[in-house]
């Protein structure tokens, strides 16, 4: 019979009861940890592509609000997207880098292998470049309108997509089973 461990007047619990219950505990952390890596993989891409899209919704209220012309150039090796417009007498330039908030390494460009592209694109995702914008710069003019043209991104397991239309309208779609959604 096992031996128990207990003080005056109260049962306790045999040492493999509970190495047991810790055994079983282990278990689930190690299936637990993999997933959990996962998700937060999945957050930080989508995340990304969230940002991205209400900071290009925010620079057309600029444009809107101070009815100025704002371009937007796209740097792609560095991961950074400069917004440049007129103020008074001086030209501003803003700086954005993709992914700042989120972490994780995210970039411009689709996976291999995506097919298609979301309404707004003329080309289909590029696997490198990850910019479907002539010249790699988009335009939002000062009554809101823009450049037409969809911004990739990944972070080389997932693809996202940022669609921007000529009237200025900005969705967010996501790579999967063969499509963008």
């Amino acid at each position: 019979m096992a031996k128990r461990f207990y003080t005056e007047g109260k049962k306790g619990f045999t040492l493999v009861e509970m190495m047991v219950v810790i055994g079983i505990i282990g278990v689930i952390i190690a299936l637990a940890v993999p997933n959990f890596a996962g998700m937060q993989r999945r957050a930080r891409i989508k995340a990304a592509a969230q940002t991205l899209a209400q900071d290009l919704r925010q620079i057309r209220e600029r444009a809107l609000s101070k009815g100025i012309r704002h371009v937007i150039t796209f740097d792609i090796p560095n991961r950074r997207y400069i917004v440049t417009y007129a103020q008074d007498t001086s030209i501003v330039q803003k700086n954005y880098l993709l992914g700042q908030t989120t972490g994780g390494n995210i970039i411009f460009g689709a996976i291999p292998g995506v097919t298609g592209r979301p309404p707004e694109g003329s080309l289909p995702a590029p696997g490198n470049g990850g910019i479907d914008f002539p010249g790699n710069t988009l335009i939002i003019d000062a009554r809101g309108g823009a450049t037409k043209g969809v911004i990739y991104i990944t972070d080389r397991r997932e693809s996202y997509a940022v669609g921007i239309n000529t009237l200025g309208k900005v969705r967010v779609y996501r790579y999967g089973n063969n499509r963008w959604n």
